[in-house]
């Protein structure tokens, strides 16, 4: 049998098994992921995962198993963007300096909260093939982005995925509400 031992692997079965631990196992068994994985690989298996979660599952049954996969929010980050939250008299300051100093999103102030603007795809089983993949696989970062704004504001914010790069979008925009 093919192992299962990719990072991304594990960490979905796991997130899988707490909604349906029989359908997490035939996963796991029909599309096994290695460490070893190249990018072709780990492509096919995300979106394998994608069909296999929307045959099956509700959208919130699949949010939720999705969110549940996220790359952990460093807890360094989110030191530094409390920081600069702390020096800010509002949303619109804290999105500038926050943009001064971080490179690898931006920040707006929107109606009601933050918008997150990733202006590519940083995601290691998907970013390097221009095929695109279901929205569903974009998920994981509204988990990510919760962690994260969870570590700042002391308190876990709803966040709302708005547009994804591999789903046919500009950019990657993710919507905190504070």
């Amino acid at each position: 049998m093919a192992k299962n031992d990719n990072a991304h692997a594990l960490k979905f079965f796991h997130s899988l098994s707490e909604l349906d631990g029989g359908a997490a196992e035939e996963f796991a068994r029909e599309h096994p992921l290695s460490k070893s994985a190249d990018y072709k690989k780990k492509f096919a298996w995300a979106k394998a995962q994608c069909e296999f979660l929307e045959e099956r599952f509700s959208p919130e049954e699949i949010g939720e198993v999705r969110a549940r996969c996220h790359c952990e929010a460093g807890a360094a980050m989110a030191k530094r963007m409390r920081g600069y939250l702390e020096k800010s008299e509002g949303l619109s300051e804290f999105a500038r300096i926050f943009n001064e100093r971080e490179k690898y999103v931006t920040l707006e102030a929107a109606d009601g909260g933050l918008l997150f603007v990733y202006p590519e795809c940083y995601c290691a089983c998907v970013k390097r093939t221009p095929e695109p993949i279901s929205r569903t696989w974009c998920l994981c970062t509204l988990g990510h982005i919760r962690g994260l704004m969870s570590q700042v504001l002391g308190r876990e914010p709803q966040v709302e995925l708005l547009e994804t790069i591999k789903s046919g979008g500009e950019r990657c925009i993710v919507k905190v509400y504070i």
